[in-house]
């Protein structure tokens, strides 16, 4: 198996990004993984002093094959650095793991991907593999620790070059006119909304524009059963874009869990897919914008 480079984005918070290091470090494959870490440049003055330290933790960072670090002078912001960072990888590498600063990851993480990653090469049906899993109930007498759904997820996810490399970056507003129900429908009914809050501003997100792409083309991705990846410090509240709660719900996968056994064939199981795609329906996502006013 070749390993697949990773690259991890980072901002202004030290704290959350030396728990991911620590995390990613301590995988089985971290010592033969070549990481690249980008950190995206200040926005306000106050972020300056955060930033630099972000970068004194990232060069201070061991356990890797190879440690690469890149900082902006300017800020650039997610979506930008997200797709600047894959394609700096990219250029280098057929496949690329991606990672953000609030991710903690499960120790056989790296594996599980890897093993997606060379497993579905081939299959053009397959457009990413996922680090994270939503809770969700498998049928009884599933012999395997991965299914397939519609929706990739951007806690933890690697993609092919080929795949990449097919996203339309800049859908019109006329092509999700067209496709705005079929769109919801696909991965949930806060798909169009969030397209069409980044086409009027509202949003930079990265991931929806991947996710568009993945639905045009009829792709699936590939989850673990139970999550390798947990994104809880990311709702601590010192995050740019996500508040104090969060309403995705996991179980993680068991501590000395290192293999992991894959479908042969690419089926979408309609009860796990209806389980996953629960978490992104209107009425919960109406309750969350409750409590992170609660919270806030």
């Amino acid at each position: 198996m070749n390993n697949t480079p990773v690259v991890l984005l980072a901002y202004n918070r030290p704290q959350a990004l030396r728990r991911t290091l620590a995390a990613l470090a301590a995988d089985d494959l971290a010592a033969r993984t070549d990481l690249f870490i980008r950190i995206d440049g200040p926005k306000t003055e106050s972020d300056t002093e955060k930033v630099k330290a972000v970068r004194e933790v990232a060069l201070a960072v061991q356990g890797f094959r190879s440690v690469d670090v890149y900082w902006e002078t300017e800020n650039r912001g997610l979506a930008s650095s997200v797709i600047a960072g894959v394609e700096h990888v990219l250029g280098i590498s057929d496949t690329v793991i991606v990672l953000e600063d609030d991710l903690v990851t499960h120790p056989g993480f790296l594996s599980f991907l890897n093993a997606g990653l060379e497993k579905y090469a081939g299959v053009p049906e397959v457009f990413s593999v996922c680090g994270y899993s939503n809770r969700v109930r498998m049928p009884s007498g599933y012999g395997f620790d991965a299914y397939f759904c519609p929706r990739s997820s951007s806690w933890g996810w690697a993609t092919w070059r080929n795949r990449w490399q097919s996203v339309d970056w800049n859908p019109t507003p006329t092509s999700l006119q067209k496709n705005t129900f079929a769109f919801n429908r696909w991965g949930g009914s806060d798909c169009a909304r969030m397209l069409r809050d980044w086409m009027e501003g509202r949003n930079s997100s990265w991931a929806i524009r991947f996710c568009y792409t993945q639905f045009l083309q009829g792709k699936v991705s590939l989850f673990p059963t139970e999550s390798l990846v947990d994104p809880s410090a990311g709702f601590d509240g010192d995050g740019t874009h996500c508040k104090s709660y969060n309403r995705f719900r996991f179980r993680m996968a068991p501590a000395e869990q290192r293999t992991f056994k894959l479908p042969g064939g690419v089926e979408v199981i309609p009860s796990v897919r209806r389980d996953a795609l629960h978490y992104h329906s209107l009425p919960l996502r109406a309750w969350t914008r409750f409590m992170n006013l609660f919270y806030a």
